[in-house]
């Protein structure tokens, strides 16, 4: 009796001090992570982070899910606005003509949404290239009422492709596997996403944390943090980092902001790296605020943040291509022009630019 007693003693005594240990290793580690990375392997906003109205969190999710997405696209066939302005686009054919005659350094074509694609000398990089007619995996999600602005198979030779995150209108697998010479195209991609990458027969591929460095051929990318948020179906909600990303070539700097909410981090960023001479920063999906507002900035609060990262010139993104929420399609560049225009940028400063529409940035 007395040694089944020590026994058990010895026992509880084992069960204690491995919980201990692994308490203080908890909050050890914890003192040692970064602020955004969490101690179960995820991630979290910086302090200052919009948050979603909880009380109604479900409720709001699902009504909108379901009007949104469900009835818009299945029952209304609301999915393609009731009119498309002419200019909003230039058709494909121009649209390459144009590109291969632009002789400057450093030019940006915009292809719809938040794929952008950027030449540098004679390097190009890509942005978030959803450039498939779904967003949503198996085919199911909202569709794009707007064609890309240069299709995958006329696309120049792609020398480096940034991914901000993994949702389905930025992180599109379709079009990853459709891209030609994939061993040599270096992709960088935020925390914990570089496995997805791998599987579509990428070689080369770099995770970046905030504010890490990449150097890429005559470029060089920094991830920059973003207010927003990860999932993907069959995957842990912010099991992956999301990221805005710098670009710097010869004496510019381009900011590629992927997906963000307003706070106030963006004057760190602006007083740490500014100014910058371009920034592409989304200005749709803003509706409804109570759902959204941890997520994405409205066009009024993309100027201001364009205004803290000390910006040059701006581009709104994000828009104009796929219904993702409930404002109205061309409701976001009409107030961002407006906003801008009132905070002191020049209609020079301000790209309204059509979908394949190629500009220079001098």
């Amino acid at each position: 009796m007395k040694g089944r007693r020590q026994f058990f003693k010895f026992i509880l005594g084992l069960i204690t001090t491995i919980i201990t240990l692994k308490y203080y290793k908890l909050v050890n580690a914890m003192k040692t992570l970064p602020y955004h990375h969490l101690s179960d392997g995820t991630f979290r906003n910086l302090p200052g982070s919009p948050k979603r109205e909880k009380y109604k969190r479900s409720g709001n999710f699902f009504r909108f899910f379901y009007k949104g997405i469900i009835k818009r696209e299945m029952f209304d066939k609301k999915e393609i606005p009731d009119y498309i302005p002419k200019k909003h686009s230039i058709d494909e054919k121009t649209a390459l003509l144009k590109f291969a005659n632009n002789t400057d350094k450093i030019s940006i074509t915009w292809l719809g949404h938040a794929a952008f694609l950027i030449k540098l000398g004679d390097q190009h990089i890509l942005t978030d290239p959803y450039l498939s007619k779904t967003a949503g995996p198996f085919g199911i999600g909202p569709n794009r009422f707007m064609p890309p602005g240069i299709s995958v198979s006329n696309l120049p030779k792609i020398n480096c492709i940034l991914i901000s995150h993994n949702h389905y209108d930025h992180l599109d697998t379709k079009t990853l596997l459709k891209l030609k010479n994939k061993k040599n195209i270096s992709v960088i991609c935020p925390l914990k996403l570089s496995k997805t990458i791998y599987n579509l027969g990428y070689k080369n591929v770099t995770e970046l944390d905030w504010y890490e460095i990449k150097k890429i051929l005559d470029f060089e990318i920094t991830a920059l943090p973003a207010y927003h948020w990860s999932r993907r179906l069959g995957q842990k909600y912010n099991s992956t980092l999301w990221n805005g990303y710098l670009i710097k070539y010869l004496q510019k700097k381009i900011c590629f902001s992927g997906d963000t909410a307003f706070g106030s981090m963006f004057s760190e960023i602006g007083n740490k790296y500014g100014p910058f001479d371009l920034t592409m920063i989304p200005i749709g999906a803003y509706e409804p605020r109570a759902m959204m507002q941890a997520s994405h900035c409205t066009p009024e609060e993309a100027v201001q943040i364009t205004l803290m990262l000390k910006s040059k010139e701006i581009v709104g993104m994000h828009w104009g291509t796929i219904r993702l929420s409930a404002e109205d399609t061309w409701d976001p560049p009409k107030k961002f022009i407006n906003a801008a225009k009132k905070y002191g940028y020049n209609e020079d400063n301000i790209w309204k630019m059509a979908i394949g529409e190629t500009r220079s940035l001098i």
